[in-house]
């Protein structure tokens, strides 16, 4: 009998128990191994509507879908994936979170199982780059999905790009704001960090390739060569987190495989190089630690509402008087290090896999890739209960569809 590899018990994983098929979306973590009861941690339609216990959701089992949406329609082209059925849910389940709660091209976070449409009013800069980055992969790379989702994809990614360009303004401290119009964290699209200054050239890029309306490449262009010029100032020796590597490095791909600005070509390549340089140097001491991890991989997370909460620091007043912001209080559950260190293992992995396969002129070595194939059969990747698979599954698969293709080059 063949062996079941890692890699089909995590694709089973992710689109069998992760994977909601009322709502086309990946939500977070399960709490319970009985597949009717796996998500009854999420939370009810009067939660969301009071923004309990934060506005963005997190750590409740929903605060990323759209990101994990992003992902997941980008390895269904890495897999070569031919389910249609299973692309299309996928694909409308990220397209209803741009427009279900009216006010299109704002990406929520994840939307409720319970009534398909409720949603948190806080997004992020990371949803929206995500969503689109994997839209665009999906609509420009697999194959043949049906012209109705083709149009549903391109008015999602055009209007994410018209609510940035309405939303995203130094009137609104180019931020992307809350549903409630006021001010979001997490959600500042422009004078933001070095890592972050492409994604919002990003999504007028993709608008642009995409629709072929030149307006949207105008935009791009305001933006892009400051962006760039700014990523070019990143610090590689500070304390990077994978998720921010990743999201960089997808941003200045876009470019690079798109050529919408053949003058950037030089700079977005030296970018990629220090960004596939920071993922090896890190993923090292991160395989390090998982491979001498004797905890459980599969340990079932809590419910939300048992766990200790936090006030994000962000959100506190400089004198301590108020934890407030914009009129709502973002207290955050505290995940136990027993499930959440292993998911975070798994998902960095993962992120600076993908983050150094992006990077053709910083190829992975093999020895790495056989050393992280030899760790994740030790795993039963069938007992893990955070989506941190996802984003391990993408970076594993950027690394054998990379392999591929430079394998075809030298042919």
């Amino acid at each position: 009998m063949a062996k079941i590899t890692w890699q089909k018990k995590a694709w089973d994983r992710i689109t069998r128990v992760f994977f909601h098929p009322g709502t086309g979306l990946v939500y977070d973590y399960i709490t319970a191994d009985d597949p009717e009861e796996r998500f009854s941690h999420l939370p009810s339609v009067e939660e969301i509507s009071l923004s309990f216990p934060n506005p963005c959701g997190w750590s409740t089992g929903m605060e990323d879908c759209a990101l994990n949406g992003g992902f997941l329609l980008d390895l269904l082209r890495l897999r070569g994936e031919t389910d249609t059925d299973f692309a299309r849910l996928a694909a409308a389940g990220l397209i209803r979170c741009g427009n279900v709660h009216g006010k299109t091209g704002f990406v929520a976070r994840g939307l409720s199982p319970h009534d398909g449409r409720s949603c948190y009013g806080n997004s992020s800069r990371d949803q929206f780059t995500l969503a689109t980055y994997g839209m665009w992969r999906f609509l420009t790379g697999y194959p043949s999905p049906d012209a109705g989702l083709k149009r549903d994809g391109k008015a999602f990614l055009r209007s994410v790009a018209e609510y940035c360009r309405k939303t995203v303004t130094p009137a609104n401290a180019y931020n992307l704001l809350r549903l409630d119009e006021k001010p979001a964290i997490v959600s500042t699209m422009w004078h933001c960090a070095p890592h972050e200054a492409m994604r919002l050239p990003m999504i007028y890029g993709i608008a642009a390739v995409v629709t072929g309306e030149p307006c949207y490449c105008e935009w791009m262009r305001h933006y892009a060569a400051t962006g760039l010029k700014q990523t070019l100032t990143m610090d590689p020796q500070a304390d990077w987190w994978d998720m921010p590597v990743i999201q960089m490095q997808l941003s200045l791909n876009f470019f690079r495989e798109s050529g919408i600005a053949p003058e950037l070509e030089e700079g977005i390549r030296q970018a990629m190089r220090m960004a596939a340089s920071i993922a090896q140097t890190r993923l090292m001491p991160l395989l390090e630690e998982a491979e001498a991890f004797d905890g459980d991989w599969g340990a079932l997370y809590d419910n939300w509402r048992y766990l200790p909460m936090k006030a994000t620091p962000e959100t506190i007043a400089p004198d301590g008087s108020s934890a407030l912001f914009g009129g709502l209080s973002y207290l955050n559950p505290v995940f136990r290090e027993r499930y959440a260190h292993p998911n975070a293992m798994l998902r960095g992995i993962g992120n600076y896999l993908a983050t150094i396969a992006l990077c053709n002129e910083h190829p992975c070595p093999t020895s790495l890739i056989d050393r992280v194939n030899r760790l994740l059969e030790t795993i039963d990747i069938s007992r893990c209960t955070g989506a941190g698979i996802l984003p391990l599954l993408y970076g594993y698969a950027s690394i054998l569809f990379n392999q591929t293709q430079l394998q075809g080059e030298k042919k």
